[in-house]
């Protein structure tokens, strides 16, 4: 089976919305932008994104339009995140959570919205002010921070 061939398949937390993806994401990676941090009312999100053919999802869900232009799904019953669509890209973020359970290895390559996190992660990955330019970003990077280490 080639990456393309790949299937992932995932709930919201209660079961009665199924999610689920074909191939490998188009990017992963951790986001601490305000938008996503108060969503997950986390201090960072997890995200993996697939273009919009390549997921497909079954049950009720509800639909917010953030500020940022995306469009945020979660489970009608259960109020779990799902996804949230990026229209202007014709592609979509799953939450990686959501499909581990079926094999899907979350690998981030970077931070995004570093600049505005509210937890230093130490980790060795590319932390970025805004976003890769690649993505639509300055390519601003900032330097990691000092690993802590508790006694």
């Amino acid at each position: 089976m080639t990456d393309v061939d790949k299937e992932f398949k995932g709930s919201c937390l209660c079961g009665a919305v199924a999610v689920e993806v074909r191939g490998s994401p188009v990017a992963m990676s951790y986001c601490h932008c305000h938008y996503c941090r108060k969503w997950h009312s986390a201090p960072v999100n997890a995200w993996a994104l697939w273009p919009n053919d390549k997921v497909r999802m079954q049950g009720q869900v509800t639909e917010f339009r953030d500020l940022t232009q995306g469009v945020r799904i979660s489970c009608a019953q259960c109020g779990a995140g799902v996804a949230n669509r990026k229209p202007e890209a014709n592609m979509i973020v799953v939450y990686p959570m959501t499909l581990v359970e079926s094999g899907l290895k979350f690998e981030p390559t970077s931070h995004i919205y570093y600049s505005k996190r509210v937890l230093d992660l130490s980790d060795g990955l590319p932390k970025y002010v805004d976003m890769p330019v690649e993505w639509g970003g300055s390519g601003e990077t900032m330097d990691e921070p000092p690993l802590t280490r508790w006694i």
